[in-house]
């Protein structure tokens, strides 16, 4: 009975952080994908390519209602970090919504950030998304500073997201 309710309050506790794999303090997986997946990107984008950046990664789905939550923030911080050096992409898990649906959403709402459609969900799968949205913060050095559920904690992502921006050279 105890290792009962041990193994459920494990459970508990991996879906609240998201249930995702770990990489803080480390190289997160590449990003794997074709341009054909990609809205408001000119090409295939990879974290390779964004060394230098501060990287903005949340995974999620249209139905989800807190991933709709912080679509704002995401609009947000793009308009107002970009200049800064911030990279927003949002991926979606393909295994959810089709392409045409996201594409209309993107186009709908008027958003700007990159949005990658993850058909057969292999980012997903490689970054061990269980619960969404999930979110990476990856540093000018390519490694990740800041990790979980994002709605809740949106002051100590900005504090993160500034002393990284504060190490982007212009």
């Amino acid at each position: 009975m105890i290792q009962g309710l041990r193994a459920a309050l494990l459970v508990g506790l991996l879906l609240q952080d998201g249930g995702a794999n770990s990489y803080l303090g480390k190289t997160p997986p590449e990003l794997v994908s074709g341009k054909d997946q990609w809205l408001n990107a000119p090409e295939a984008i990879t974290l390779e390519k964004l060394r230098g950046k501060v990287v903005w990664l949340e995974f999620g789905f249209l139905k989800c209602a807190p991933c709709k939550k912080m679509k704002s923030n995401l609009t947000r911080w793009h308009q107002d970090f970009t200049e800064k050096g911030l990279v927003v992409i949002d991926i979606d898990d393909g295994s959810y919504d089709d392409f045409a649906e996201v594409k209309k959403e993107v186009e709908a709402k008027g958003e700007k950030f990159a949005t990658l459609w993850d058909k057969d969900a292999k980012n997903c799968l490689a970054y061990g998304i269980q619960g969404y949205p999930q979110a990476w913060l990856i540093g000018v050095d390519g490694k990740v500073v800041w990790e979980g559920i994002p709605n809740a904690k949106i002051p100590e992502i900005e504090k993160a997201m500034a002393a990284e921006f504060g190490k982007v050279k212009k």
